[in-house]
């Protein structure tokens, strides 16, 4: 409801999930799929990124921050969020 409009998207997405503890660290599958949106809210956070996951009603959301860390390559894009 606090969607002002979709800034950008793309119709399908896998996400991972960096697993940095443990004997096998590495990326792993989120069991998260589906479309990807870049909304920009009515209020605070302004924007998120949000990826509605086919599987289940558990959905991708992640507020936006100046101090992400960005990775971008050709196929993927890797962010690291606040802890």
């Amino acid at each position: 409801p606090n969607i002002e409009n979709i800034v950008v998207y793309s119709k399908f997405v896998v996400a991972y999930l960096l697993q940095q503890d443990g004997q096998s660290p590495g990326w792993r599958k989120a069991n998260i799929e589906g479309p990807v949106y870049l909304v920009k809210r009515r209020c605070a956070p302004y924007f998120q990124l949000m990826v509605k996951n086919q599987f289940s009603n558990h959905d991708l959301l992640d507020d936006l921050h100046p101090d992400w860390e960005l990775d971008c390559q050709k196929n993927y894009v890797f962010y690291k969020v606040e802890d």
